[in-house]
């Protein structure tokens, strides 16, 4: 069974974290959302993968190539402008066959177990010939709210409704179709809301309740979210054979870390968290839990990273404290650079997003840091900052 891939939206609401790159592009644990996707795809047997892309799309298809080295066999097909996800579905049409089956997957989710394999046995039990979808109990307006019935039918999908008209449940990102959604689609003129309704009227659509744990990618703390929900997963210590330690370190917990790294001596690091590939850890470094670092990065002498994303080739200076953070690739922190993240009112964090305040519902919360980045020593960030990618911020001095 073949699979689509939506990858081609903007995420705006993750700014500044996806100006300079896809959404599905994030790392999270030293690889990027689409991987651990396409990785679960491949595991249930879905290699054949056709993959639409539009914002920053080259990162995608240098990234992933044609897909060889995931397993998988990967089409591309470039959406110009993100008019909606039913116009994104529509251009892959020509590659099905009237009556073909296929996987349709959101490319902004992560999940604890294989939630295609779940779906996929949801769709071969019901013998339904239209759609096998995955749902969790959350509501959230962007996946849709679902009702279903006491034979796991579902009888209505509706966005925004109030939490006395709301179902249980909302769609997961993982559905099963055949060829007739085109044909809804283009009846509905892309609306894929109205297109489940026909659905639901005319063929039937069950629902797959996938109960373990679930997580999309909506405002730019959710890396932070994503980031501990995979360290869950560590349950011991690894690491890799070419790591040199230069005197005294102090492992606690699932540690894991990569080729190539080197860690200075008074070095502690508490897991779970990830030190990717080719990266320093400089003397007396504190890293703490649930704390990723990229490849290739630098960290000096005396820096605190506590519950923290670092992407690949960040280079922080000494006595700096990075927490409840998301720093960018190819950024340079100056030393004793702060995140602050606790307003210390009671009050959870308020991030500006796309000109209005959005609450996190966070008490701890630091600073989003885009790409290319240089944040100047002894620089406060107050919680919740953005900088946009390509700033520079000078030095903080006194003199």
């Amino acid at each position: 069974m073949k699979a689509i891939i939506l990858a081609a939206g903007r995420g705006q609401n993750l700014n500044p974290l996806t100006e300079t790159r896809p959404k599905p592009m994030l790392s999270i644990c030293g690889k990027p959302v689409l991987e651990y996707i396409i990785n679960g795809l491949v595991e249930t047997g879905n290699r054949d993968i056709i993959m639409v892309v539009g914002h920053h799309a080259n990162s995608i298809k240098r990234y992933f190539e044609r897909g060889e080295r995931f397993g998988a066999n990967i089409q591309y097909i470039e959406q110009s402008k993100q008019t909606g996800i039913g116009d994104a579905v529509l251009l892959t049409q020509e590659k099905f066959a009237p009556g073909e089956r296929f996987f349709l997957v959101y490319s902004d989710i992560l999940f604890q177990s294989n939630i295609f394999a779940k779906t996929l046995e949801t769709f071969t039990l019901k013998l339904a010939p239209v759609a096998s979808i995955t749902l969790t109990p959350k509501i959230h307006p962007y996946y849709g709210n679902v009702s279903i019935n006491e034979h796991i039918g579902i009888t209505r999908i509706a966005s925004h409704l109030s939490s006395d008209q709301a179902g249980s449940y909302v769609l997961a990102g993982v559905f099963i179709f055949d060829y007739t959604l085109f044909e809804h689609l283009k009846a509905a003129n892309g609306n894929m809301e109205t297109a489940f309704d026909k659905i639901v009227e005319e063929q039937g659509f069950f629902g797959s309740i996938f109960q373990d744990q679930w997580i999309d990618l909506g405002y730019p703390w959710n890396v932070l979210d994503a980031n501990r929900f995979l360290m869950k997963s560590f349950t011991h210590a690894k690491i890799a054979s070419s790591v040199k330690f230069q005197g005294s370190t102090t492992i606690n917990g699932p540690v894991q870390i990569e080729d190539d790294v080197i860690i200075s001596a008074g070095a502690i690091l508490n897991g779970p968290c990830y030190i990717g590939r080719g990266t320093y850890i400089g003397n007396n470094v504190l890293v703490r839990e649930n704390t990723a670092i990229g490849a290739d990065c630098v960290i000096g002498f005396g820096v605190e990273l506590h519950n923290c994303v670092l992407f690949d080739h960040v280079n922080i200076g000494r006595l700096s404290f990075v927490g409840d953070s998301v720093v960018g690739e190819n950024v340079q922190i100056g030393s004793g650079m702060m995140t602050v993240n606790n307003l210390m009112t009671g009050e959870t964090v308020k991030v500006m997003i796309d000109g209005k305040p959005v609450d996190s519902g966070l008490m701890k919360l630091g600073a989003f840091i885009g790409d290319n980045t240089k944040v100047g020593a002894s620089n406060t960030l107050a919680p919740g900052t953005l900088i946009p990618s390509g700033r520079f911020v000078p030095n903080h001095v006194t003199l």
